[in-house]
C-alpha cells in the first residue's frame, strides 16, 4: 500500500494502486484456501480408499462369524480361529494405513548433524542384500569420506525406501541387478540408485512423488512423497530418469559438509 494524504490525480491514481493491491491480496488468499481444501478433499479421498479396502473382509469375517454361532458348526473352535486371525490381520493393515499418513502429515523434525554417506549406504546395502535375490553393488568413485549435513534416521529411511522401490521394480523373468554409486560434483555428492526393471510409464512420470500416487497393487503410495520431504529438509534435491523395459535411476543430490 502507497500512503497519499493528497486529494489530486495522483491521489487518484493511488487511491486505485491500493483498491488493486488488497483485491489482490484478498484473491490469494482465496486462491491458498481452495488450493488447501482441495489437497485436504484430496487426502481424504485417499484415507477412506485405503480404510474401506480392509473393512469389507471384517464385515464378511464378522458375518460368517455369526453363521458360525448359528449354525453350531462341529468346527466352530477351529473356524472361530480363522476369523478372528483375519480379523486382527485387517486390524494390524488398518493401523498400518493410520501409522503411514500420521507419518506423513507430521514428519518428525530433521536432527541435522554431519554424516558419512559411504557407511550408511553400505549398511543398508548389506541389509538387502541379506533378504533379496537381487544383484546388488557399490561403486564410490570418491575415495575420501563423505560427509553431509542431514538426520542420519532419515537419511537411512531415504535410502531404504530407494532399494525396496528398485528391488519391486525388477521383473521375474530377468536376473535382477541394481547399482548405487557415489561421485562428486563440486561440493554436491551424487548418489544414483539404478535398477534393470520395468522402468516408470510415461503417462505417471509427472506423479511421482505426488503423495496419494502408486503404481502399486499395494500400499498408500506416500514412499517417494516422504523421501522427497526428507531430502528436500536436508537441502537436498532427488531426480530420476527412467525409460520402459530398462529400467529406472533415481539421483539424490546432498551438500557436501565442512
Amino acid at each position: 500500500m502507497i500512503d497519499w494524504k493528497e486529494n489530486d490525480e495522483i491521489g487518484s491514481l493511488v487511491k486505485e494502486y491500493n483498491r488493486m493491491i488488497a483485491e489482490l491480496a484478498e484473491n490469494a488468499d482465496l486462491l491458498a484456501k481452495s488450493e488447501r481444501e482441495t489437497a485436504w478433499r484430496e487426502m481424504a479421498k485417499q484415507v477412506a480408499h485405503e480404510i474401506k479396502n480392509p473393512l469389507t473382509p471384517m464385515k464378511l469375517s464378522i458375518q460368517q462369524l455369526q453363521r458360525t454361532f448359528k449354525d453350531g458348526r462341529i468346527d466352530m473352535e477351529a473356524h472361530v480361529q480363522q476369523l478372528t486371525q483375519s480379523l486382527i490381520e485387517q486390524v494390524e493393515t488398518l493401523s498400518s494405513i493410520a501409522n503411514s499418513f500420521a507419518t506423513f502429515a507430521k514428519m518428525p523434525k530433521a536432527l541435522t548433524e554431519k554424516v558419512e554417506l559411504k557407511s550408511i549406504l553400505t549398511h543398508v546395502v548389506d541389509l538387502f542384500r541379506q533378504t533379496s535375490l537381487a544383484t546388488i553393488n557399490c561403486y564410490f568413485s570418491v575415495e575420501e569420506n563423505c560427509y553431509v549435513l542431514a538426520d542420519k534416521e532419515q537419511l537411512v529411511r531415504v535410502f531404504n525406501n530407494l532399494i525396496k522401490n528398485a528391488i519391486q521394480a525388477l521383473p521375474n523373468e530377468k536376473e535382477g541387478k541394481i547399482e548405487l554409486r557415489i561421485s562428486r560434483e563440486k561440493n554436491i555428492f551424487l548418489i544414483s540408485i539404478k535398477d534393470n526393471g520395468t522402468g516408470i510409464a510415461p503417462e505417471t512420470v509427472n506423479k511421482i512423488f505426488e503423495p496419494n500416487f502408486t503404481t502399486k497393487t499395494a500400499g498408500m503410495g506416500l514412499g517417494l512423497a516422504m523421501v522427497k520431504n526428507m531430502v528436500d529438509s536436508f537441502k537436498g534435491s532427488i531426480t530420476f530418469e527412467t525409460e520402459q523395459g530398462k529400467g529406472t535411476t533415481f539421483f539424490v543430490r546432498l551438500q557436501e559438509a565442512f
